[in-house]
């Protein structure tokens, strides 16, 4: 029963029902972003429309901890491909534990309509369980669109769960969160970007990251977001088709929460 009151505080007071969203660690180590900067499968359900820069197979997963808590156990897995002249992808995630634990299971379709523009489509179901209390669930659908403005800006953006869900007896309303931002590319070895993110209850969320390319087998990333205050950190390891990611998050009031992930890219 205590186990049961500690969870209550923590996702009541701090963390509402599908708050965390699956993400790839590159995202996550360059500011929090929803923008699949890297390109990676794990990075499809927070930006549908990059489904459509996967011309070969790519698979990716990644697990985490958040601010040091075991409830917050976090785990995920992707897929993304070109069939054709369309693209999908699948991600489901879990975080939690038989306690309380979260799942999302998204598929992505997408389509390029033009040489500089790309839209994406989400189906996500979301299912709840608590113990003694029961689960609930739930289907949001999730929009994107990746426009090229020229050969180094792009503007990307996300709408989540515009249908505005709602979970268990309760009916809790599912964040609703709308996010713009461009991605800079410069050089072939440097990646910049900046997000505004706002959620329909929270503050709006500015997010800045960028990526270098520091060796032919090594990016590091870093980043910033506020409300609340988190700055973010971690780098990547390229061999061949394979890729391994680590990111690392502040918080003002809790500790550190890490990302681990790898990928493949099969022609």
């Amino acid at each position: 029963m205590k186990r049961i009151i500690i969870i209550q505080i923590l996702f009541s007071f701090l963390f509402a029902a599908f708050e965390h969203s699956p993400s790839s660690p590159a995202n996550i180590a360059t500011g929090l972003l929803s923008t699949n900067i890297q390109t990676h499968s794990m990075g499809i359900y927070t930006d549908p429309a990059s489904v459509n820069k996967f011309v070969d197979r790519h698979i990716g997963i990644s697990s985490g901890q958040r601010f040091g808590l075991s409830l917050l156990n976090h785990g995920s897995a992707a897929w993304a491909q070109r069939f054709g002249m369309h693209y999908f992808g699948v991600v489901a995630s879990s975080i939690g534990d038989k306690s309380y634990n979260e799942t999302i299971y998204s598929l992505m379709a997408g389509k390029r309509f033009t040489d500089r523009m790309d839209v994406g489509i989400g189906l996500a179901y979301y299912g709840l369980s608590i113990d003694e209390y029961g689960s609930a669930y739930t289907f949001g659908l999730n929009l994107g669109w990746n426009i090229y403005l020229d050969e180094t800006l792009q503007w990307n953006g996300s709408l989540r769960n515009v249908n505005s869900p709602k979970i268990g007896v309760s009916k809790d309303p599912l964040p609703q969160i709308f996010s713009s931002s461009l991605v800079y590319q410069p050089m072939d070895n440097t990646v910049f970007a900046i997000e505004i993110e706002q959620d329909t209850v929270y503050e709006s969320r500015l997010k800045f990251g960028t990526n270098i390319r520091v060796l032919d087998w090594m990016n590091i990333f870093l980043g910033h977001a506020s409300s609340p205050e988190q700055t973010t950190g971690g780098f990547e390891i390229l061999y061949k088709q394979f890729n391994i990611n680590y990111a690392v998050t502040t918080h003002t009031y809790l500790g550190l929460s890490h990302w681990i992930g790898t990928g493949i890219r099969i022609p």
